[in-house]
């Protein structure tokens, strides 16, 4: 490599390699391979096979097998859905259920068997310097700048984004080739590693128990980015550049659908100072933790289309009566006692986008729902228009259901998208975000010229 090119990239700093290979979608990852056993407190049985993480039919850690020894177990175990400890070399890997007997001879009897908790290969209680991940199924970002080196040339992208606070760094990185994976993933569905991240600590050591809140942590920011649900998957601890331990549990990561969602894509701004401030919220007591998963949680169902507009939109109103309880009620103390229960949901939404700078006029683009309240009795303004239709869907009397029937499905649509709208604005006030964000509301035909101030800070 010469070295004049090597000085002039110096100071970029270097991609995270990929920790598991994965250039296909769904394509099985074989965590282990050679002997194994099973046991429990009545018998135990040595296999000879593999370990193996698949996504499809279900995703998780599946093990398979061929018995080594007859040791007369076999027969038992076929009869009984007993649970077993996956023994390897000499450590507890997980526990799960033997699925299916395949029984002939020796040699051809095979087992088959899923891991039904966590799933960790190697020591985990051993501290580390640093720990690696992978993230399948993350939206696209253009971060901060990284180089990768090979033997006969250097390339440079935007590749990073860093999630940093006072006790930890977090650097997410996508693979090098990462256009190529999504296109793969667009292609086939399913899942693909996009992202590779590595967690560091200012303060000493880690350990897999003390990070486990910290990676749900992260996990539901990301997903709350991400418009899907996604997790960091196949977490190794490092130790001198040695990996000590490999966590391959099956943690929640949303088959792939292409879904609108509030970041920009050409940026990063603002994203580590909104990071901080979920941190902030997370850790100051299980109540907020609770709040910002269950909210994070109807967002991505509303936003996913559970349940396709209409179910999507009872999602949405459950959302936003979470934020109407937690921020209005709970934190700001707007409105106290029995008042507060009393408001009608449509009063509780013009609070909440008061709070946001937001008209309650029906967005320009929305011509559905536009002739909708245009042409409905006692709705003035789009918290009416969207609550007349929520309520048109829950309530099951005839005289409603001539009227949900009577709503075009646009005007549903449209309705969905201001709901979604609306949680998406009011967890970034919440979270003091204070940059721009693409608003699924706008009549703008470029996704660019979308991405807007948010309202509170024009």
């Amino acid at each position: 490599m010469n070295k004049e090119l090597l000085e002039m990239h110096k100071d970029f700093p270097d991609a995270i390699i990929d920790s598991v290979n994965m250039t296909e979608a769904n394509s099985v990852l074989v965590i282990y391979e050679g002997e194994y056993s099973i046991k429990n407190e009545t018998k135990e049985i040595k296999l000879n096979g593999k370990i193996t993480f698949e996504w499809f039919a279900n995703s998780g850690v599946y093990f398979y097998g061929n018995p080594i020894t007859d040791n007369g177990e076999l027969i038992h175990a076929s009869k009984h859905n007993d649970m077993y400890s996956v023994i390897v070399d000499g450590l507890e890997f997980g526990k799960g259920f033997i699925t299916k007997f395949g029984f002939g001879n020796l040699t051809e009897t095979k087992i088959k068997g899923t891991i039904s908790q966590h799933a960790i290969l190697g020591d985990k209680s051993i501290s580390v310097e640093k720990i690696k991940f992978s993230i399948p199924n993350l939206r696209e970002f253009l971060g901060l700048p990284v180089k990768r080196v090979t033997e006969k040339n250097i390339s440079t992208s935007m590749d990073r984004l860093v999630l940093e606070d006072e006790t930890y760094i977090i650097i997410i990185d996508k693979c090098s080739d990462f256009k190529k994976r999504k296109e793969n993933l667009e292609e086939k569905g399913g899942y693909i590693i996009l992202y590779n991240g590595e967690l560091t600590s200012k303060k000493g050591t880690l350990n897999h128990a003390d990070t486990r809140d910290l990676f749900h942590c992260l996990d539901t920011f990301l997903t709350f980015l991400n418009g899907r649900r996604t997790s960091a998957l196949f977490i190794q601890g490092i130790f001198e550049e040695q990996v000590i331990w490999t966590d391959y549990t099956d943690y929640f990561v949303d088959t792939y659908k292409a879904v609108q969602t509030w970041p920009q894509r050409h940026s990063i701004a603002h994203l580590n100072e909104l990071w901080i401030h979920f941190r902030a919220i997370w850790n100051d007591n299980p109540e907020d933790k609770n709040f910002l998963t269950s909210l994070i949680h109807w967002y991505v169902e509303a936003n996913g289309h559970a349940g396709f507009s209409e179910g999507s939109i009872i999602l949405a109103q459950t959302a936003l009566e979470l934020v109407y309880n937690w921020w209005i009620v709970e934190n700001k103390k707007m409105i106290l006692g029995k008042d507060s229960e009393n408001i009608s949901a449509s009063n509780k939404i013009r609070l909440l986008i008061s709070q946001l700078n937001v008209a309650s006029d029906i967005p320009v683009a929305f011509t559905e729902l536009q002739k909708f309240k245009d042409t409905t009795d006692n709705v003035t303004d789009t918290p009416d228009s969207i609550v007349y239709i929520r309520n048109a869907i829950v309530h099951s009397q005839e005289e409603k259901r001539k009227k949900l029937s009577a709503i075009h499905y646009k005007a549903k649509y449209e309705a969905l998208q201001v709901y979604v709208w609306y949680i998406e604005l009011t967890l970034l006030c919440i979270l003091d975000f204070n940059g721009e964000y693409f608003n699924r509301c706008s009549n703008e035909i470029y996704a660019i010229k979308a991405e807007q101030q948010v309202p509170w800070k024009k």
